[in-house]
């Protein structure tokens, strides 16, 4: 027991405890090294700040209580934060300036009792070190019961697929421009004809398929187009988790259609903001997604400030401004130059590519001849409803777009190549839930043999690769009904 009093073993159990925490939250969706280095590194900033406070109290256990107390809250701010929203007679302290000030004052406030109350130093280390230590023990016991539990793996319904069938395997290039809005929805909604898209697709050889989206959110789509079937309804569908996020992350990583292109010898490239086959995303950096260590780091402080505020902490502060804003953009030049270096290359194998384009989802980064836009014009997310700037922006991601699809013809000709999106315009300045333009999206499909089966007038992006399967490999598979699901969180 005497150990407990003077050795501040709090320090250590309270990273344990975080990452433990963190980790049977999100227990299918990370791994134990990605847990073990967060933990590490968290525990050497923590020594850090112990050190230098150690210059001025001259007590280890005195400058180890204030590092206990400044990380403890911000290690679980956003807990923290989540909880005070809940409260309605709390709502004051939700707003940012008021809750990080108010924890500041707490945190001086700690600083002078501890400098005034030297005798309770062992106590409390006593304290915290007893409270820290059953948590700890509570969470090791939950995690192994989980390990011994039998673990839940989602596996993609079995679709029937003949390989025996297929005579031609040209490469499959797949283009998704995250919330690129349909034809019908730009000329209602914006009053504009977005004419030079369709003249250049039609002179391209591309076919516009008249589909509809399923789902107005991204991961949800592309699970579903991913797997040929709609999402299982294990989720409320207007009240969406996290952990329903995570889940269509991993139906997406393990989908369908991977094995189905391997089982012909396809090799699969990924230039995506999604894992998919196991092959790493093109970012781990990227705050669209909730995934591997960001699982467990996403409600620290300055995550929380960067993903809530960080466009108006970025008029203050250059950081901000660099290190998260323009992530999106910086993302999608990675994916473009890993696309057109892979269309260029001399290839063994067929391949089928998938590249993941954060545009025009919002911010509005460019206007139409390429010239970036201020960051103040476009930081605030709610000049994601101006459409002005978006169509500005489209024009700009147009030239994109051919500049990408006349590389791959020129190096390809004989690839299918397929330009859609995953979802419409959804930032309408509308109260209402349920608005059709958001499920109005963009799909251009280009045949080698420009072979395209009938289809009816109207049908959404989950039968797309039952087409591209029936039309250039030989395959008979059946159609879905097509429906699309309101999604809210």
């Amino acid at each position: 027991m005497k150990p407990l009093k003077k050795i501040p073993f709090f320090l250590f159990l309270l990273v344990f405890f975080f990452c433990l925490h963190g980790w049977l939250e999100n227990y299918d969706f990370i791994s134990s090294s990605e847990v073990l280095f967060t933990g590490l590194f968290i525990f050497f900033g923590m020594l850090l700040l112990t050190a230098i406070l150690f210059l001025f109290t001259k007590k280890l256990l005195h400058a180890s209580l204030i590092t206990f107390f400044i990380a403890l809250w911000y290690l679980f701010f956003g807990a923290m934060h989540d909880w005070v929203k809940s409260i309605s007679f709390l709502s004051f302290f939700k707003r940012y300036p008021v809750i990080v000030i108010t924890l500041l004052l707490f945190t001086l406030t700690w600083v002078i009792f501890l400098k005034f109350r030297k005798n309770l130093h062992i106590k409390l280390a006593l304290y915290i070190n007893l409270l820290l230590l059953i948590y700890c023990f509570i969470d090791v016991f939950l995690l192994i019961k989980i390990q011994f539990a039998k673990p839940e793996e989602w596996v993609a319904d079995v679709v029937k697929f003949d390989t025996a069938k297929v005579i031609q395997k040209p490469d499959v290039y797949f283009l998704l421009f995250d919330g690129y809005p349909g034809t019908a929805s730009l000329k209602d909604s914006f009053d504009f004809s977005n004419d030079s898209l369709q003249n250049y697709f039609t002179a391209h050889s591309f076919k516009a398929l008249p589909v509809f989206a399923n789902y107005d959110l991204t991961y949800f789509s592309m699970s579903s187009m991913f797997n040929l079937q709609y999402v299982k309804d294990d989720f409320d569908n207007l009240h969406l988790t996290q952990r329903d996020f995570q889940k269509r992350g991993v139906e997406i990583n393990h989908a369908a259609i991977f094995p189905i292109f391997k089982s012909m010898g396809y090799a699969i490239s990924n230039f995506s903001i999604f894992e998919i086959d196991n092959k790493p995303s093109l970012s781990k950096e990227n705050s669209f997604l909730l995934a591997h260590s960001i699982l467990l780091t996403d409600k620290i402080l300055h995550n929380r400030l960067q993903r809530d505020i960080g466009d108006r902490l970025g008029r203050i502060i250059p950081f901000w401004k660099s290190s998260d804003f323009y992530q999106h953009s910086i993302d999608n030049k990675f994916a473009e130059n890993d696309l057109l270096r892979t269309a260029a290359q001399k290839k063994s194998s067929p391949q089928f590519v998938y590249a993941h384009f954060m545009m025009p989802h919002g911010p509005y980064y460019f206007d139409s001849l390429g010239n970036k836009n201020p960051f103040e014009m476009i930081s605030h997310y709610t000049r994601w409803d101006d459409k002005e700037l978006f169509v500005s922006y489209l024009k700009y991601i147009n030239n994109r777009m051919f500049s990408m699809v006349d590389t791959i013809i020129s190096h390809d000709p004989a690839a299918i190549i397929i330009v859609m999106s995953d979802h419409g315009f959804r930032s309408y300045n509308s109260t209402a839930l349920y608005q059709p333009f958001r499920y109005d999206n963009l799909c251009m499909v280009r045949l080698p043999d420009n072979k395209h089966a009938a289809m009816k007038n109207k049908w959404s992006n989950v039968n797309l690769f039952r087409y591209i399967f029936n039309c250039e490999f030989g395959q008979n598979m059946p159609y879905l009904a097509d429906s699309s699901v309101l999604l809210g969180y």
